[in-house]
């Protein structure tokens, strides 16, 4: 369990997030266990594939085996939380415990989210401890371990999210920032910053600030956005908004069949009927979507299937057939049979990594009959039964890649739909009998745009995700960063260097922690209070080019570096005022922030000839 914690606000152990320390107790570690086994167990059963510590094979050390691997099972539950957890941490110390014969504390760094609850994070670890303890010792590993797996969801995984309810987007978009060294970091509210100063962006999930707000809105209410892309001559499905039952019985009488209904300001597939094609069956699907919207549209079916076309700033990275979820034939069993084996064979994935359930319903039955089978049809192998009408992020479904064969006019009107909106990302849906072809040559139209579409939902999405961050971000989002650590002359030398850091282009701003010099050489008020502060405070600003940091006292020791890593650190003459919680002299403490921030030095002033 952990016993104690020390947290930073910034950088202070050498990882890539900012961290916090904590000290863990291991009552007891099992004398003997299957190093082998238990991982090949983790990675099967808990989708936790161990990194390796390149000193493991030579230690003798089972406390230190088994917190290496609490550090990544921790790490790995809040990601199955879509908690950006994307590094384990370290080991700082494991020793015997004094007070308790047989025990062991084990001081670990880990990374640390700001305004994530202590106690969320208390729990991934206590979570964490307590499994790898029962598990190491137990005599058989589990092979289906359901009750483990819903005691997770239960009991951690879902009072993660509550902590963070972040979505599935933002952590694919915050791995692949760290993947491409862009630093990030949590604003609250599930907003994050990619990046610093003139390169920053922020994001909520899959939006972009450069969203406009206007077109945002606009976009989630399909009838004004169909209106929009008619105005604009866009091809978009014939529809009526009705607001009751005898309006929609009108609007199908107008229209004829078949027809869709659908609330005008949901997505997701809620409250979605398709192929309606008697009044009886119009005022069912009415009353269906008027359960989920106040208005109801009524829409004739446009013939095809929905494409959804990933826009990017202005290119479309990936379009993929949206076909509804389905199970494979065998030649042997029956249709329900095989939904029976797939929903089987997800019971060996952990339940966070498992999709929607095949459904075994009357809107299966349905679908099938439309598709001329039973539940008891027998299909050959590479022969698909349908189980829904439509793709959905509530059904799934099954994504076919169409990116290479993609028509450039389609390309074209779904550029041009998400600039319409003002969207920077935007899944526009087309639906098209063949999206090979151009769309006014077979009657294909724009069914929706959507603000915010899921990432990393289907493989063409991971595969373009570094793509889309390339799009978003200018390089690794980085602007150049100094430091100098001294007495006063560390002020003259910052300044020195900020001239040099203008001369080469850069709008350089210099911080102490009480005084803020703009280019220009003017005062800039900071409503921020030390170093720390007033260097978070900077690196928000899209004015700030580039920034050097002015440490007088030793306050980052406590508060940790406001970033992972600087371009330039130098040290000068003289010791910092010690204004920190810590121990040690001055002069020890001025050493300490120097190593700390790996500087070099350069003595000026008084002690320039010493």
């Amino acid at each position: 369990m952990i016993i104690d914690s020390v947290n930073h606000a910034g950088f202070h152990n050498g990882l890539r997030q900012p961290d916090q320390v904590l000290t863990i107790r291991l009552e007891h570690c099992p004398s003997t266990i299957d190093w082998k086994a238990f991982d090949a167990w983790l990675s099967e059963k808990l989708a936790i594939v161990l990194q390796a510590r390149v000193e493991e094979a030579a230690l003798d050390n089972q406390a230190i085996r088994l917190t290496w691997r609490i550090l990544q099972i921790a790490a790995g539950l809040q990601r199955a939380a879509r908690i950006p957890v994307f590094e384990p941490g370290r080991i700082l110390s494991c020793r015997p415990d004094a007070d308790k014969p047989g025990a062991w504390l084990g001081v670990v760094a880990v990374p640390r989210l700001d305004f994530i609850p202590a106690q969320s994070t208390y729990l991934a670890y206590n979570w964490a401890i307590s499994l790898v303890l029962e598990m190491a010792a137990a005599s058989e590993l589990p092979p289906r371990p359901e009750a483990l797996y819903l005691q997770l969801e239960e009991r951690v995984l879902q009072p993660l999210r509550a902590a963070l309810p972040a979505g599935k987007s933002s952590i694919h978009m915050l791995r692949t920032a760290q993947d491409r060294g862009v630093p990030w970091r949590h604003l609250g509210d599930c907003v994050f910053q990619l990046g610093w100063g003139k390169h920053a962006l922020r994001i909520r999930r899959s939006k972009v600030e450069t969203d406009s707000l206007i077109g945002a809105e606009t976009a989630q209410h399909k009838f004004l956005a169909a209106q929009w892309m008619r105005q604009a001559g866009l091809p978009v499905p014939d529809h009526y908004l009705v607001l009751d039952e005898a309006g929609a019985l009108q609007a199908a009488q107008n229209l004829g069949g078949p027809l869709v209904l659908k609330p005008v300001d949901r997505d997701r597939g809620e409250g979605v009927t398709v192929d309606v094609a008697s009044l009886a069956a119009v005022s069912d699907a009415f009353r269906y979507a008027a359960q989920f919207s106040k208005q109801v549209l009524v829409e004739r079916v446009i013939p095809g299937v929905c494409h959804r076309l990933l826009v990017v700033r202005g290119q479309v990275l990936y379009t993929v057939k949206r076909q509804p979820i389905a199970v494979e034939g065998d030649g042997r069993m029956t249709v329900a049979q095989c939904i029976e084996a797939a929903n089987e064979r997800q019971k060996d994935m952990p339940v966070w990594d498992r999709p929607p359930p095949y459904p075994l319903d009357d809107l299966a039955r349905d679908a099938l009959g439309r598709a001329g089978l039973t539940m008891s049809s027998v299909l050959g192998k590479g022969h698909w039964a349908p189980l829904r009408r439509i793709e959905s992020t509530q059904w799934g479904g099954l994504d076919v890649d169409y990116s290479t064969t993609l028509h450039a006019d389609n390309v074209a009107i779904a550029v041009r739909a998400a600039a319409l909106f003002g969207l920077d990302i935007a899944g526009v849906d087309i639906i098209s009998p063949d999206i090979t072809r151009p769309w006014h040559e077979n009657g294909a139209a724009i069914n929706e745009v959507n603000l915010a579409p899921l990432l990393g939902a289907s493989q063409s999405s991971l595969d373009t995700l570094h793509a889309l961050m390339g799009r978003l971000m200018d390089g690794d989002g980085r602007i150049p960063l100094g430091v100098v650590v001294g007495a006063q002359n560390a002020a003259i030398r910052a300044r020195a260097l900020q001239q040099q850091w203008i001369a080469k282009g850069h709008a350089c701003y210099v911080t102490s922690h009480q005084e803020t010099v703009e280019p220009g050489g003017g005062i800039m008020p900071l409503a921020a209070q030390g170093l720390f502060a007033r260097s978070m405070a900077l690196l928000m600003n899209k004015d700030v080019g580039a920034l050097i940091l002015v440490a007088h006292t030793d306050e980052l020791l406590d508060t940790g570096l406001p970033v992972d890593r600087f371009d330039l650190a130098e040290r000068v003459a003289g010791e910092l005022v010690a204004i920190g919680a810590g121990g040690g002299t001055a002069s020890e403490r001025t050493d300490k922030l120097a190593s700390l921030l790996g500087c070099t030095s350069m003595l000026i002033g008084l002690h320039a000839s010493a």
